[in-house]
């Protein structure tokens, strides 16, 4: 079982970034992809579109806890 805070992280690290290398790609503080990643707070709609629009995944991926 996956979490959005690991596939965030996953997806992230895929593609070699830092979370302030996300930030400015899709304008979340870095402190919020923080949370996000360690489980200490869950993604809006607005911010799961903005993931899965930048990473090209659907949203059924990121918001599935059984789907890896």
């Amino acid at each position: 079982m996956s979490t959005f805070g690991e596939k965030a992280r996953k997806l992230r690290k895929s593609k070699g970034m830092t979370t302030r290398m996300l930030t400015e790609a899709i304008g979340i503080s870095c402190g919020q992809i923080s949370k996000y990643e360690n489980g200490k707070s869950d993604p809006t709609l607005n911010v799961l579109k903005l993931y899965r629009d930048y990473f090209k995944v659907s949203l059924d991926y990121l918001c599935d806890d059984n789907k890896e």
